[in-house]
């Protein structure tokens, strides 16, 4: 921010500088013979300047006082330092002008000048371009001024948000009042630089323009689609629903949240007026989102895309807890669309409490129950005639005045096709384009029409209702007209199209296709690259396969040829030709796709950042369904649109940058739908095979073949992303199998795979089965490549890992001591891989309570991944995090160096942050590292600060994770332990039995369930109730000793007398123990010596 004094004495002195001039004017004015207009004008805006500036001085102590709770601080501090220089350059100029004035009068005196104005005075010295110049530059500033005056207005006024007394519909509209007066002054500065160009107004103008979107309270708007640029009808329902949500019933609250249900028939309208409410009334709500409530899936992927913006865990809980916890400062629409099913759970989409306002569209009428405001919901169906000629002759963009032949035969059409809009919003993109006339349209429809009605009459299987014929007409005449050009553009937009239907129908990335095209060649660069790489690490010798393994090489070899032969994957043409030709010809795709647009069959993101599309339902359907799509065309273009979404997916390491992340999450709603349709198609063809009397041909059940695997894999790993774990599962062992039975456990591909699927079992709490299926890999690994190959070793660190987690702490040392001295000799000490398998390796020792020994291994890690990775990559913070709770072991054990605890805690702070700004802050990663953090501040006595950090975070582990969840129950143990340091002991009691009693088979022998042992004893011993502790103690004794063996420190620690009847001091006492120890310590290493 600018210098406090600097602001302050500028202003001062700019007021000084005015009170001297302007009187100094005023005595020049009165020694000429008559009052000249020019002096009597100057010495006004000189005045007028002295009164912003005092304005100015005014504001800024206002800042000074306290006003820093605003968005956009750096935007503000630097809105000051430019006012600041605008302020000098006032003061600057009226010198200026003084100087000339004094000059030219003081040549004759004022006295002399008997006759004429200054202006001609100045002119006979040959000053007036001066005077001229300087009077645009002091006009200029002045109004520079003002404007940062109106800037600073609107951002004290965002800041009074929390504490006004208006409503944020009233502080909306004012602020939006102030937004389009400083518009004004930034459109009067941006006149007055064209007059004298100055880089401070250049600098005082971009400020303001900086400032101008503050002008708005909404801060998200977040809606599917767009509104029409023709829109009609409805104004009356608007209204009504706007004054609806507005009102509050005089004299009493309204106990319920204000919701409001719009149903009716498909193509009526219902989401558009949502979107278009919600465009009319952007600045009542702080936040405007959309759910896609057709499927529990998408509403799903819905909610995991607020999760992004509300930095949540991507779950419905997470998302509703967050709506719930904004208030009124913040107010909410959420517009639940196309919740269509017979029995849709519409509390499960509502979040808790009074806040917020929710529309919902459906066309299910029974829903209109959850209404709670005004007429509570409208039933839609057609449009007024009127309003539906309207539509209709704006969507043709048939010229004003329309003569009564032109309405005559709109009546027509809109009679034809039920005035449903959307049909009406299609039949009018039709003559648009010309492909029939407002005169003819109806025998091209009526054509159409018959021709449905035989397909649906011959079709009894994918029944057409008579409202969704009539709007599948007009889409067919489109259709139809794309079909005849027989251009390229038109084929590759009927291609994307058939694509388009097979995708989910919201958010269609346009770089789908372009990395569907690329994708291919950067994975065969990788593979060659890793294969190279693999060649030159490896130490493997070259072992004699098995008779077994060559069979089944040779096997797979011969099943890869023969899939090979003559086919290539099955790809829409521009896709086959960006990968014969090498490039993919963008351009090409964006005409195909404008092709599309201007028909009205997909519309754009209305977020100009977001390259998407997306389709109404009804058209979504239709593409998919239409008459003359066949089950087998069906089952063609729903293999071509899975093989487009698994060639747009890349595999680990090329896929990490957060970009990539994003992307990954926003296909998941496309991979979910693509595979409903892949389910559905197989269950026609079997019941239409199941119909017929003959048995022959058979019906082809999905091949899994390599293509088909990889396919599986990829998709497999935008589940796991997602949280979609036990879809994930499903795909992961079917592929597992295949490559088991085809390729055989020794193979490289069925390693990965397998190592896939324990990554997933880890995700679904299933560690013993993640455990053993490494351990069946690593051993597979150490068989067919040998025990110091890097792969073995890579298994070798994760598997050890997994033994750490099992709470198996000596026998994850022994493998991470071996996994480390492999990988240092294969690959260095400074590598990544060494340095994280050291990380793991430093943890088990600090188990092991050789606290030093570990510190000292986690200070080498800790910058050699700040120096290969950047000082706050994710994995750089995972060995902070090691670091600084092998710190806070060493205190909390009792061998404490001064110091631990504080750098402990700093380190873990700096890591609560850094994930709570990259994670979100319900992240699994962040919740560790807050639950780490609490144990810090428990220990150092600040139980308070401790507990404040804890229980949101815990609350959020419950709700997110469940009661039984390993890491939750973690959390609890060491919510037992702070409760204890804050000598709470009932409570810290009754957590601790929960925590025991909630561990099952096979974790009862976990470390962290023994902890908890240790810890209830504690507590019922400083209650004097010892005699409780007898079966916990013996079971706690004989635990830990077939744990960790008769003689390991844990067992020590944990059975000795003293630590079970130890009382929670303070943290001075601490430093002092600590200090005590060391004293301890070097006199035991002196004995050794």
């Amino acid at each position: 921010m600018a210098d406090p004094f600097s602001i302050i004495a500028g202003t001062a002195g700019l007021a000084d500088v005015c009170i001297r001039f302007a009187l100094f004017l005023r005595q020049a004015k009165n020694g000429f013979q008559k009052v000249d207009k020019d002096l009597e004008d100057l010495a006004k805006e000189v005045t007028a300047l002295g009164s912003v500036g005092d304005l100015i001085k005014r504001s800024f102590e206002v800042h000074l006082a306290g006003v820093t709770d605003v968005n956009g601080q750096q935007t503000l501090s630097d809105h000051w330092q430019i006012t600041q220089a605008t302020l000098a350059g006032c003061q600057d100029i009226i010198d200026h002008l003084n100087e000339l004035i004094t000059k030219v009068l003081g040549s004759g005196g004022s006295k002399h000048v008997k006759t004429g104005a200054l202006r001609k005075y100045l002119r006979q010295q040959s000053k007036e371009e001066e005077f001229v110049k300087l009077r645009q530059k002091l006009s200029a500033h002045q109004i520079a001024l003002q404007t940062s005056l109106a800037a600073v207005n609107i951002i004290y006024t965002r800041c009074s948000q929390s504490t006004s007394i208006e409503s944020f519909s009233e502080l909306s509209s004012r602020i939006q009042g102030l937004g389009a007066d400083l518009q004004s002054a930034v459109d009067l500065l941006q006149a007055s630089i064209e007059l004298s160009a100055e880089k401070t107004l250049v600098h005082a103008l971009r400020s303001a323009q900086k400032i101008v979107p503050l002008a708005s309270l909404n801060e998200y708007f977040y809606v599917p689609q767009t509104v029409s640029s023709i829109f009609t009808g409805r104004k009356n329902d608007l209204d009504i629903l706007k004054r609806a949500f507005q009102t509050s019933t005089p004299g009493k609250e309204l106990h319920a949240q204000k919701r409001f249900v719009v149903y009716g028939l498909p193509g009526s309208g219902k989401t558009q007026f949502c979107c278009k409410f919600a465009s009319d009334n952007k600045q009542c709500f702080w936040g405007v989102f959309w759910i896609d409530a057709s499927s529990s899936e998408h509403a799903k992927q819905s909610f995991s895309t607020i999760a992004r913006i509300a930095k949540v865990e991507p779950n419905e809980r997470a998302v509703k807890s967050w709506l719930s916890s904004l208030g009124k400062a913040r107010p909410w629409l959420l517009i639940v669309d196309n919740a269509d099913e017979d029995n849709f759970p519409a509390e499960d989409y509502y979040p808790e409490g009074e806040g917020g306002f929710v529309l919902t569209t459906t066309r299910n009428p029974t829903l209109r129950v959850h209404g709670t405001i005004g007429p509570r919901y409208y039933h839609f169906s057609e449009l007024d005639e009127n309003e539906a000629v309207e539509l209709l002759l704006k969507a043709a963009d048939e010229p004003l005045p329309w003569p009564r032949s032109t309405i005559e035969s709109a009546k027509n059409i809109c009679r034809a096709l039920g005035y449903l809009p959307l049909a009406l919003i299609h039949a009018g993109k039709t003559i648009l384009i010309r492909l029939c006339t407002l005169q003819n349209y109806l025998s091209f429809f009526e054509k159409n029409w018959t021709r449905i009605r035989k397909m649906r009459a011959s079709n009894d299987t994918r029944p057409i209702s008579d409202a969704n014929a009539a709007i599948y007409s007009s889409y067919e005449l489109i259709h139809s007209g794309l079909l005849a050009k027989g251009t390229q553009a038109s084929q590759d937009a009927l291609d994307l199209l058939k694509i388009f239907s097979f995708l989910h129908r919201q958010h269609i990335r346009v770089d789908i296709f372009s990395r569907a095209a690329c994708n291919p060649r950067l994975e065969l660069l990788e593979q060659n690259r890793r294969e190279q790489e693999e060649r030159i690490t490896s130490s493997r010798p070259k072992l004699n396969p098995t008779v077994a393994q060559t069979f089944r090489n040779l096997a797979f070899s011969i099943l890869i040829c023969l899939s090979g032969l003559g086919s290539r994957p099955v790809l829409p043409q521009i896709l086959r030709d960006a990968l014969q030709s090498g490039s993919f010809d963008e351009l090409r795709l964006r005409e195909a796709l404008k092709q599309l647009f201007q028909m009205s069959l997909i519309f754009a993101n209305p977020d100009p950042n977001d390259d998407s599309y997306s389709m109404h339902p009804a058209v979504h359907l239709w593409a998919r369904e239409r008459p003359e799509m066949t089950i087998a065309d069906q089952a063609v273009w729903c293999q071509i649109t899975a093989t487009v979404l698994s060639q747009a997916i890349l595999l680990p390491p090329l896929d990490d940058e957060e970009e990539d992340q994003i992307y990954k999450r926003d296909l998941l709603p496309h991979i979910i739908h693509v595979q409903r349709n892949e389910r559905i198609i197989r269950a026609k063809l079997l019941e239409n095979q199941e119909s017929k009397t003959r048995s022959w041909p058979p019906v082809i059940q999905p091949r899994l073949d390599r293509d088909r695997a990889l396919q599986l894999v990829k998709f497999s790993i935008i589940y796991t992303q997602s949280g979609f774990f036990e879809e994930a599962e499903k795909l992961q062992l079917q592929v597992a199998e295949f490559a088991n039975r085809m390729l055989g456990m020794e193979n490289t591909r069925t390693m990965d795979i397998m190592l896939l699927l324990s990554y997933t079992y880890w995700q679904l709490t299933r560690g013993d089965e993640a455990a053993n299926l490494q351990e069946r890999v690593l051993k597979a690994c150490v068989k067919v490549r040998g025990a110091g190959d890097l792969k073995t070793l890579q298994i070798m660190d994760m598997f050890g890992t997994s033994r750490w987690a099992q709470g198996r702490i000596p026998e994850a040392r022994k493998i991470h001591v071996t996994a480390v001295e492999g990988l240092k000799n294969v690959l260095g000490d400074d590598h990544v891989d060494t340095l994280k398998a050291m990380g793991n390796l430093g943890r088990d020792i600090g188990k092991d309570f050789e606290f030093t020994e570990a510190i000292d291994i986690q200070l080498k890690v800790v910058p050699g991944l700040r120096n290969k990775l950047g000082h706050f990559h994710l994995e750089t913070l995972i060995a902070m995090d090691n670091l600084a709770m092998a710190y806070y072991d060493r205190a909390a054990f009792g061998y404490g160096h001064p110091g631990d605890l504080d750098h402990a805690l700093k380190l873990e702070q700096e890591v609560f942050e850094q994930r709570k700004e990259k994670l979100g802050r319900e992240h699994l990663y962040t919740l560790w590292s807050g639950l780490n953090l609490a144990r810090i501040k428990g220990m150092r006595g600040e139980v308070d600060d401790a507990l404040s950090i804890f229980l949101p975070g815990h609350a959020i582990a419950r709700r997110n994770l469940g009661e039984t969840h390993f890491a939750v129950l973690l959390g609890k143990l060491h919510y037992g332990r702070l409760l204890i340091y804050a000598k709470k002991y009932k409570e810290a009691e009754d957590v601790l039995k929960e925590v025991i009693e909630s561990h099952e088979e096979p974790r009862k022998a976990h470390p962290d369930r023994l902890l908890a042992i240790f810890s209830l004893i504690n507590c019922l011993n400083l209650q004097g109730k010892e005699a409780e502790t007898t079966t916990l103690l013996e079971e706690l004794t004989e635990s830990t000793k077939a744990l960790f063996g008769e003689n390991h420190a844990w067992v020590k620690y944990l059975l000795d007398p003293k630590n079970l009847w130890k009382e929670p001091g303070s943290y001075q006492q601490r430093r002092r123990s600590e200090i005590g120890c060391i004293v301890l310590a070097r006199k035991h290493e002196n004995t050794r010596v």
